[in-house]
Protein backbone atom coordinates (compact mmCIF):
# COMPACT_ATOMS: atom_id res chain seq x y z
CA UNK A 1 0.00 0.00 0.00
CA UNK A 2 1.26 3.23 -0.62
CA UNK A 3 1.84 6.20 1.47
CA UNK A 4 0.98 10.06 0.12
CA UNK A 5 3.46 12.04 1.60
CA UNK A 6 2.19 14.68 3.83
CA UNK A 7 3.78 18.15 5.51
CA UNK A 8 4.70 16.13 8.05
CA UNK A 9 7.19 13.90 5.87
CA UNK A 10 8.80 16.75 3.90
CA UNK A 11 9.43 17.92 7.70
CA UNK A 12 11.63 14.53 8.33
CA UNK A 13 13.37 14.96 5.06
CA UNK A 14 14.69 18.80 6.09
CA UNK A 15 15.27 17.30 9.36
CA UNK A 16 17.38 14.44 8.08
CA UNK A 17 19.00 16.51 5.43
CA UNK A 18 20.51 19.44 7.99
CA UNK A 19 21.48 16.85 10.38
CA UNK A 20 23.49 14.53 7.71
CA UNK A 21 25.04 18.12 6.36
CA UNK A 22 25.96 18.96 9.86
CA UNK A 23 27.48 15.39 9.78
CA UNK A 24 29.58 16.10 7.03
CA UNK A 25 31.12 18.90 8.46
CA UNK A 26 31.93 17.47 11.85
CA UNK A 27 33.69 15.00 9.80
CA UNK A 28 34.62 16.75 6.86
CA UNK A 29 38.41 17.14 8.05
CA UNK A 30 38.57 13.35 8.60
CA UNK A 31 36.21 12.83 5.54
CA UNK A 32 39.53 10.88 3.61
CA UNK A 33 40.89 8.03 6.01
CA UNK A 34 37.43 7.29 6.65
CA UNK A 35 36.22 6.59 2.75
CA UNK A 36 39.03 5.26 2.42
CA UNK A 37 38.41 2.59 5.15
CA UNK A 38 35.23 2.08 3.51
CA UNK A 39 36.86 1.11 0.41
CA UNK A 40 39.64 -0.78 1.93
CA UNK A 41 36.91 -2.80 3.87
CA UNK A 42 35.09 -2.95 0.68
CA UNK A 43 37.92 -4.51 -1.18
CA UNK A 44 39.21 -6.81 1.77
CA UNK A 45 35.70 -8.43 1.93
CA UNK A 46 36.59 -11.58 0.21
CA UNK A 47 40.37 -12.19 2.45
CA UNK A 48 38.53 -11.24 5.13
CA UNK A 49 35.56 -14.48 5.07
CA UNK A 50 38.94 -16.67 4.11
CA UNK A 51 40.77 -15.54 7.44
CA UNK A 52 37.86 -15.87 9.35
CA UNK A 53 37.10 -19.51 7.74
CA UNK A 54 41.02 -20.18 8.94
CA UNK A 55 40.32 -18.49 12.62
CA UNK A 56 37.29 -20.65 13.28
CA UNK A 57 34.58 -17.52 12.49
CA UNK A 58 36.42 -15.35 14.71
CA UNK A 59 35.36 -11.83 13.22
CA UNK A 60 37.53 -10.00 15.38
CA UNK A 61 40.46 -11.65 15.35
CA UNK A 62 40.23 -11.97 11.35
CA UNK A 63 39.62 -7.75 11.04
CA UNK A 64 42.50 -7.94 13.67
CA UNK A 65 44.90 -9.72 11.21
CA UNK A 66 43.92 -7.65 8.42
CA UNK A 67 44.65 -4.45 10.46
CA UNK A 68 48.24 -5.63 11.48
CA UNK A 69 48.79 -7.00 7.48
CA UNK A 70 47.79 -3.54 6.22
CA UNK A 71 50.46 -1.71 8.51
CA UNK A 72 53.27 -3.84 7.58
CA UNK A 73 52.23 -3.46 3.91
CA UNK A 74 51.18 0.19 3.44
CA UNK A 75 52.66 2.32 6.91
CA UNK A 76 55.79 0.77 7.62
CA UNK A 77 57.56 0.62 3.94
CA UNK A 78 55.89 4.09 3.30
CA UNK A 79 57.74 5.17 6.04
CA UNK A 80 61.11 3.92 5.46
CA UNK A 81 61.02 5.07 1.38
CA UNK A 82 60.14 8.66 2.77
CA UNK A 83 63.46 8.38 5.00
CA UNK A 84 65.60 6.94 2.34
CA UNK A 85 63.96 9.40 -0.18
CA UNK A 86 65.31 12.10 1.62
CA UNK A 87 68.41 10.77 2.84
CA UNK A 88 69.34 10.35 -0.68
CA UNK A 89 68.19 13.50 -1.96
CA UNK A 90 70.32 15.46 0.73
CA UNK A 91 73.18 13.24 -0.72
CA UNK A 92 72.00 14.35 -4.34
CA UNK A 93 72.11 17.83 -3.74
CA UNK A 94 75.56 17.70 -2.28
CA UNK A 95 76.75 16.15 -4.86
CA UNK A 96 75.84 18.75 -7.53
CA UNK A 97 77.47 21.20 -5.22
CA UNK A 98 80.51 19.36 -5.50
CA UNK A 99 80.10 19.36 -9.44
CA UNK A 100 79.55 22.63 -9.24
CA UNK A 101 82.71 23.83 -7.24
CA UNK A 102 84.87 21.68 -9.13
CA UNK A 103 84.43 23.98 -12.51
CA UNK A 104 82.30 21.11 -14.18
CA UNK A 105 79.43 23.74 -15.26
CA UNK A 106 82.73 26.02 -16.90
CA UNK A 107 84.27 23.52 -18.54
CA UNK A 108 81.03 22.67 -20.20
CA UNK A 109 80.41 26.47 -20.96
CA UNK A 110 84.27 26.41 -22.76
CA UNK A 111 83.55 23.49 -24.65
CA UNK A 112 80.32 24.47 -26.44
CA UNK A 113 81.48 28.36 -26.74
CA UNK A 114 83.36 26.69 -30.07
CA UNK A 115 80.04 25.62 -31.68
CA UNK A 116 77.79 28.45 -30.59
CA UNK A 117 79.69 31.81 -29.63
CA UNK A 118 77.00 33.44 -28.90
CA UNK A 119 76.87 31.69 -25.96
CA UNK A 120 79.55 34.02 -24.59
CA UNK A 121 77.35 36.53 -23.19
CA UNK A 122 76.30 33.81 -20.17
CA UNK A 123 79.99 34.14 -18.41
CA UNK A 124 78.50 37.46 -17.17
CA UNK A 125 76.39 35.64 -15.09
CA UNK A 126 77.32 34.20 -12.15
CA UNK A 127 75.79 30.30 -12.98
CA UNK A 128 78.22 29.06 -10.44
CA UNK A 129 76.91 30.92 -7.42
CA UNK A 130 73.56 30.30 -8.62
CA UNK A 131 73.47 26.98 -9.11
CA UNK A 132 74.94 26.17 -5.98
CA UNK A 133 72.34 28.69 -4.08
CA UNK A 134 69.85 26.53 -5.52
CA UNK A 135 71.24 22.95 -4.60
CA UNK A 136 72.03 24.32 -1.34
CA UNK A 137 68.46 25.47 -0.76
CA UNK A 138 67.23 22.40 -2.07
CA UNK A 139 69.26 20.73 0.65
CA UNK A 140 68.13 22.75 2.90
CA UNK A 141 64.45 22.46 2.01
CA UNK A 142 64.55 18.78 2.38
CA UNK A 143 66.37 18.86 5.68
CA UNK A 144 63.34 21.15 6.72
CA UNK A 145 60.67 18.98 5.40
CA UNK A 146 61.87 16.13 7.14
CA UNK A 147 62.06 17.43 10.44
CA UNK A 148 58.30 18.70 9.73
CA UNK A 149 57.25 15.07 8.53
CA UNK A 150 58.92 13.80 11.66
CA UNK A 151 57.38 16.54 13.59
CA UNK A 152 53.84 16.24 12.35
CA UNK A 153 54.26 12.00 12.22
CA UNK A 154 51.73 11.97 15.05
CA UNK A 155 49.00 13.56 12.03
CA UNK A 156 50.41 10.74 9.74
CA UNK A 157 49.76 8.03 12.34
CA UNK A 158 46.38 9.52 13.28
CA UNK A 159 44.93 9.78 10.05
CA UNK A 160 46.33 5.80 9.18
CA UNK A 161 44.68 5.37 12.63
CA UNK A 162 41.46 6.31 11.47
CA UNK A 163 41.40 4.31 8.86
CA UNK A 164 42.49 1.17 10.47
CA UNK A 165 39.81 1.64 13.05
CA UNK A 166 37.16 2.74 10.05
CA UNK A 167 38.24 -0.49 8.30
CA UNK A 168 38.16 -2.88 11.29
CA UNK A 169 34.30 -2.01 12.24
CA UNK A 170 32.99 -1.71 8.61
CA UNK A 171 35.18 -4.94 7.45
CA UNK A 172 33.06 -6.91 9.88
CA UNK A 173 30.12 -6.00 9.51
CA UNK A 174 29.92 -4.57 5.31
CA UNK A 175 26.72 -6.74 5.05
CA UNK A 176 24.50 -5.63 7.71
CA UNK A 177 26.15 -1.88 6.64
CA UNK A 178 24.85 -1.81 3.26
CA UNK A 179 21.55 -3.75 3.24
CA UNK A 180 21.21 -1.35 6.08
CA UNK A 181 21.97 1.71 3.66
CA UNK A 182 20.23 -0.07 0.82
CA UNK A 183 17.08 -0.97 2.60
CA UNK A 184 16.56 3.53 2.83
CA UNK A 185 17.47 4.01 -0.84
CA UNK A 186 14.49 3.59 -2.95
CA UNK A 187 15.75 0.89 -5.83
CA UNK A 188 15.51 -2.43 -6.52
CA UNK A 189 17.76 -5.38 -4.75
CA UNK A 190 18.60 -5.69 -8.66
CA UNK A 191 19.91 -2.03 -9.21
CA UNK A 192 21.58 -1.94 -5.76
CA UNK A 193 23.32 -5.01 -6.07
CA UNK A 194 24.73 -3.47 -9.37
CA UNK A 195 25.71 -0.16 -8.24
CA UNK A 196 27.60 -2.17 -4.95
CA UNK A 197 29.48 -3.72 -8.07
CA UNK A 198 30.80 -1.08 -10.06
CA UNK A 199 31.84 0.54 -6.52
CA UNK A 200 34.02 -2.50 -6.22
CA UNK A 201 35.26 -2.62 -9.85
CA UNK A 202 36.12 1.09 -10.05
CA UNK A 203 37.82 1.13 -6.79
CA UNK A 204 39.94 -2.01 -6.83
CA UNK A 205 41.03 -0.34 -10.88
CA UNK A 206 41.74 3.11 -9.79
CA UNK A 207 43.62 1.61 -6.67
CA UNK A 208 45.34 -1.10 -8.50
CA UNK A 209 46.01 0.85 -11.62
CA UNK A 210 47.30 4.07 -9.69
CA UNK A 211 49.75 2.15 -7.78
CA UNK A 212 50.92 -0.31 -10.68
CA UNK A 213 51.31 2.90 -13.05
CA UNK A 214 53.50 4.72 -10.50
CA UNK A 215 55.52 1.87 -9.38
CA UNK A 216 56.56 0.40 -12.88
CA UNK A 217 57.47 4.05 -13.73
CA UNK A 218 59.71 4.84 -10.82
CA UNK A 219 61.11 1.25 -11.43
CA UNK A 220 61.08 1.92 -14.95
CA UNK A 221 63.04 5.10 -14.54
CA UNK A 222 64.86 4.64 -11.70
CA UNK A 223 66.57 2.11 -14.35
CA UNK A 224 67.52 4.82 -16.89
CA UNK A 225 69.02 7.42 -14.20
CA UNK A 226 71.13 4.68 -13.24
CA UNK A 227 72.21 3.42 -16.61
CA UNK A 228 73.01 6.84 -16.87
CA UNK A 229 75.29 6.99 -13.65
CA UNK A 230 72.46 9.32 -11.45
CA UNK A 231 71.11 8.06 -8.34
CA UNK A 232 68.55 5.65 -9.79
CA UNK A 233 66.56 4.98 -6.25
CA UNK A 234 65.80 8.60 -5.43
CA UNK A 235 65.44 9.75 -9.02
CA UNK A 236 62.87 6.93 -9.36
CA UNK A 237 61.00 7.73 -6.44
CA UNK A 238 60.48 11.24 -7.11
CA UNK A 239 59.55 9.76 -10.93
CA UNK A 240 56.94 7.82 -8.82
CA UNK A 241 55.17 10.50 -6.89
CA UNK A 242 55.56 12.44 -10.25
CA UNK A 243 53.58 10.04 -12.33
CA UNK A 244 50.20 10.82 -10.99
CA UNK A 245 50.65 14.41 -12.26
CA UNK A 246 48.50 14.09 -15.30
CA UNK A 247 49.52 15.22 -18.87
CA UNK A 248 52.93 16.23 -17.87
CA UNK A 249 54.06 13.06 -15.20
CA UNK A 250 57.54 11.91 -15.04
CA UNK A 251 58.89 14.43 -17.91
CA UNK A 252 58.92 16.92 -14.82
CA UNK A 253 62.14 14.71 -14.02
CA UNK A 254 63.72 13.23 -17.03
CA UNK A 255 63.42 16.51 -19.24
CA UNK A 256 66.06 18.24 -17.08
CA UNK A 257 68.08 14.81 -16.68
CA UNK A 258 68.33 14.28 -20.09
CA UNK A 259 68.94 18.67 -20.40
CA UNK A 260 71.71 17.69 -17.88
CA UNK A 261 73.20 14.77 -19.53
CA UNK A 262 73.90 16.87 -22.68
CA UNK A 263 75.24 20.01 -20.98
CA UNK A 264 77.62 16.95 -19.49
CA UNK A 265 78.94 16.06 -23.17
CA UNK A 266 77.16 12.93 -21.95
CA UNK A 267 75.30 12.88 -25.29
CA UNK A 268 74.22 9.36 -25.65
CA UNK A 269 73.47 9.25 -22.15
CA UNK A 270 71.08 11.83 -22.72
CA UNK A 271 69.76 10.24 -26.44
CA UNK A 272 69.37 7.11 -24.34
CA UNK A 273 67.20 8.69 -21.24
CA UNK A 274 65.19 10.70 -23.87
CA UNK A 275 64.33 7.35 -25.68
CA UNK A 276 63.70 5.05 -22.83
CA UNK A 277 61.34 7.73 -20.95
CA UNK A 278 59.22 8.41 -23.69
CA UNK A 279 59.02 4.18 -24.86
CA UNK A 280 59.66 2.62 -21.92
CA UNK A 281 58.24 4.90 -19.18
CA UNK A 282 55.46 6.46 -21.32
CA UNK A 283 54.12 2.99 -22.01
CA UNK A 284 53.19 1.85 -18.47
CA UNK A 285 51.40 5.30 -18.36
CA UNK A 286 49.53 4.64 -21.56
CA UNK A 287 48.89 1.01 -20.89
CA UNK A 288 48.53 0.08 -17.47
CA UNK A 289 46.37 2.91 -16.24
CA UNK A 290 43.94 1.84 -19.26
CA UNK A 291 44.34 -1.42 -19.04
CA UNK A 292 42.83 -1.65 -15.05
CA UNK A 293 40.13 1.02 -15.64
CA UNK A 294 38.89 -0.13 -18.81
CA UNK A 295 38.94 -3.84 -17.63
CA UNK A 296 37.64 -4.21 -14.33
CA UNK A 297 35.62 -0.76 -14.28
CA UNK A 298 34.35 -1.08 -18.01
CA UNK A 299 35.57 2.97 -18.97
CA UNK A 300 36.88 4.16 -21.91
CA UNK A 301 40.17 5.90 -22.16
CA UNK A 302 38.82 9.27 -22.96
CA UNK A 303 36.69 9.22 -19.31
CA UNK A 304 39.24 7.60 -17.30
CA UNK A 305 41.48 10.76 -18.74
CA UNK A 306 39.08 13.67 -17.76
CA UNK A 307 37.54 11.45 -14.89
CA UNK A 308 41.09 11.07 -13.07
CA UNK A 309 42.14 14.87 -13.92
CA UNK A 310 38.74 16.65 -12.74
CA UNK A 311 39.33 14.70 -9.51
CA UNK A 312 42.79 15.99 -8.91
CA UNK A 313 41.73 19.36 -9.59
CA UNK A 314 38.71 19.28 -6.86
CA UNK A 315 39.84 17.13 -4.81
CA UNK A 316 43.51 16.71 -4.46
CA UNK A 317 45.93 13.23 -4.67
CA UNK A 318 42.86 11.64 -3.29
CA UNK A 319 40.99 12.28 -6.26
CA UNK A 320 42.99 9.62 -8.19
CA UNK A 321 40.47 7.50 -6.43
CA UNK A 322 37.46 9.95 -6.22
CA UNK A 323 36.92 11.22 -10.09
CA UNK A 324 37.12 7.45 -11.58
CA UNK A 325 34.56 6.86 -8.77
CA UNK A 326 32.24 9.19 -9.10
CA UNK A 327 32.19 8.83 -12.81
CA UNK A 328 31.27 5.04 -12.60
CA UNK A 329 29.07 5.50 -10.58
CA UNK A 330 27.60 8.21 -12.55
CA UNK A 331 27.76 5.67 -15.20
CA UNK A 332 25.52 3.19 -13.51
CA UNK A 333 23.09 5.42 -12.16
CA UNK A 334 22.62 6.82 -16.29
CA UNK A 335 21.86 3.02 -16.64
CA UNK A 336 19.49 2.61 -14.12
CA UNK A 337 17.46 5.43 -15.37
CA UNK A 338 17.52 3.91 -19.13
CA UNK A 339 16.42 0.61 -17.44
CA UNK A 340 13.67 2.20 -15.38
CA UNK A 341 12.18 4.20 -17.84
CA UNK A 342 13.04 2.12 -20.95
CA UNK A 343 9.23 2.07 -22.15
CA UNK A 344 9.13 5.64 -21.63
CA UNK A 345 12.17 6.19 -23.16
CA UNK A 346 11.37 4.12 -26.34
CA UNK A 347 7.54 5.79 -26.73
CA UNK A 348 9.65 9.25 -27.18
CA UNK A 349 11.68 8.25 -29.76
CA UNK A 350 8.91 6.73 -31.66
CA UNK A 351 7.07 10.18 -31.15
CA UNK A 352 10.47 11.71 -32.34
CA UNK A 353 10.43 9.42 -35.38
CA UNK A 354 6.94 9.68 -36.51
CA UNK A 355 7.35 13.67 -36.14
CA UNK A 356 10.09 13.54 -38.49
CA UNK A 357 8.25 10.65 -41.09
CA UNK A 358 5.52 12.92 -41.18
CA UNK A 359 7.54 15.94 -42.14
Amino acid sequence: MEEKLNISHYFLFTLIFASLFLCYKMINIYLNPVIFGIILAILAAPLFQRVKTRVKGKSGLAAGILCVLLLFVIMIPLLILITLIIKQGIISFNAINHWVMAGNLEKIFQDYEKFLPDISFIKDIDINATITSISTNGGKFLIQRSGAIVSNISAVFMNFGLMIFVFFFVVQNEKKLFDYIFHLIPLSTEHETILIEKIKAVSKSAMLGTLVTALGQGIAGGIAFAICGLPGFFWGAVMSFTSLIPVVGTALVWVPAAIYLFLAGQIKSGIFMIIWSIIIVGMIDNFVRPMFMSGSANMSTVVIFFSILGGLNLFGLAGLLYGPLIFGITMVLLYIYELEFNSFLIAQDNKTSKKKSKK
